[in-house]
């Protein structure tokens, strides 16, 4: 006799969490042969010479090409793969710049995080610690274009203590809003926030 689940109940997934850690595994291989300069020469073995001379972008799409093939398996956890993904790819693609296109493709990457938890997100917590990534991708922008472009005058971290500031103050009148509507709606969900609709 089966077992049946109730559609409520929500079954585990170990073949998920195995997927996951199977290419979390193999993009760090890649990272690692990236980092110790095997990864050229590997490759300028095979033949393939014009790939050779920038192992980075190879290192990077093979990283995407293995994220597609995960994701496709029956089970896994598309979160974690695109996580792992966009991060391992973005460290071979930076691995061997210069610091100041380092520190800007970081911030990139925040930013793009930021805004997708707050266009993605329903939870009206997730959605201000989204902007708040967002503000520090802005504040590492500011520091790092003050840091490598005017090094004598600090006006990029002037900047981003000014922007620390008001964001410690939007978060402070953040929270107490949403506390404020919790205490009405029992619940932080951003759809069910109707009390401003005229």
């Amino acid at each position: 006799m089966s077992a049946s689940v109730s559609p409520t109940e929500k079954m585990p997934a170990p073949a998920g969490f195995a997927i996951s850690i199977a290419y979390f595994v193999a993009t760090t291989f890649i990272l690692i042969a990236l980092a110790q300069g095997a990864l050229g020469p590997w490759l300028h073995s095979y033949g393939v010479a014009q790939m050779a001379s920038s192992p980075e972008v190879y290192a990077s799409i093979a990283i995407l090409v293995l994220a597609i093939f995960a994701s496709i398996l029956p089970g896994c956890h598309h979160q974690s793969i695109i996580a792992i993904g966009g991060v391992t790819s973005f460290l071979a693609l930076t691995m061997s710049q210069e610091m100041l296109i380092k520190y800007l493709s970081l911030a990139a990457l925040l930013f793009c995080i930021g805004l997708y938890g707050v266009l993605v997100s329903r939870n009206a917590v997730r959605v201000l610690m989204s902007i708040e990534l967002m503000l520090n991708a802005v504040n590492i922008n500011l520091v790092a274009f003050a840091r490598f472009i005017d090094p004598i005058h600090v006006r990029g971290q002037i900047f981003a203590i000014f922007i620390l500031t008001v964001a410690a103050a939007e978060a402070a009148v953040g929270l107490a809003i949403v506390l404020a509507i919790y205490r009405n709606n029992a619940s932080v969900d951003m759809e069910k926030f109707n009390i401003l609709k005229w």
